[in-house]
C-alpha cells in the first residue's frame, strides 16, 4: 500500500520481478524513481519520452511530443529521458480563461479524452500531444464542466517533472 508506506516506512524496497530495484527514504522512491517501472509502480501516470534542448537557469527544457516541458533539474542537453510526472501536480483549468502569469512554469493546451472514477476523485486522461492523467476532485470536474473533447490548460511547476535517463528502443 502506498500511502501506508508513505506514512509508516523509514527505508523503501521496491520489488519488481523478484528484483529489488530502488531503497531509500519512502519520500526519495515516490519523489525520483530510477526507471520507468518503478515510476509506475509509485503511482507516476504521466511518463512520456523526450529529449533535453536546453538548460538555462536551473530549468532544463524538454522537447516532449513538439511540446516544450520545463524541470527544475539539471540534465545534459540532446539527452534521452523519460519526463515523469504525478497526477495529483496536474492542475486544470478551462482553455479559454488561461491568463496572466503564474508559479507554475507549463501550460499545455490539451483535449479531455477519458474520464474515470478514482475512489473521491476523478482521473482524467488528457491529450496535449503526449498522454497527461491528471487526479481532480469530482466538485472541480462539475464546476470545469469537463467531458471528453473539453479543451483545457494542464498546468504543472517544473519542480514537479522528474526525469529519467532513457534510451530510445530502435
Amino acid at each position: 500500500d502506498r500511502a501506508e508506506a508513505l506514512r509508516l516506512g523509514d527505508r523503501l524496497a521496491v520489488l519488481i520481478g523478484g528484483r529489488i530495484r530502488q531503497v531509500g527514504a519512502p519520500e526519495e522512491v515516490f519523489a525520483t524513481p530510477v526507471d520507468e517501472e518503478v515510476a509506475a509502480f509509485v503511482g507516476i501516470e504521466t511518463i512520456a519520452p523526450g529529449r533535453v534542448r536546453s538548460l538555462e537557469r536551473g530549468l532544463a527544457v524538454v522537447d516532449v511530443a513538439g511540446e516544450a516541458v520545463e524541470a527544475a533539474v539539471t540534465a545534459q542537453p540532446g539527452s534521452d529521458v523519460l519526463v515523469c510526472l504525478r497526477p495529483e501536480d496536474v492542475v486544470l483549468s478551462p482553455a479559454q480563461d488561461h491568463t496572466g502569469p503564474t508559479s507554475a512554469r507549463n501550460h499545455l493546451p490539451a483535449v479531455v479524452r477519458r474520464i474515470l472514477p478514482a475512489g473521491p476523485h476523478v482521473r482524467v486522461e488528457l491529450d496535449a500531444g503526449f498522454s497527461i492523467v491528471a487526479l481532480i476532485t469530482k466538485q472541480s470536474l462539475e464546476e470545469l464542466s469537463l467531458g471528453p473533447g473539453s479543451r483545457v490548460i494542464a498546468s504543472f511547476k517544473a519542480t514537479a517533472v522528474h526525469l529519467i535517463p532513457h534510451r530510445p528502443r530502435p
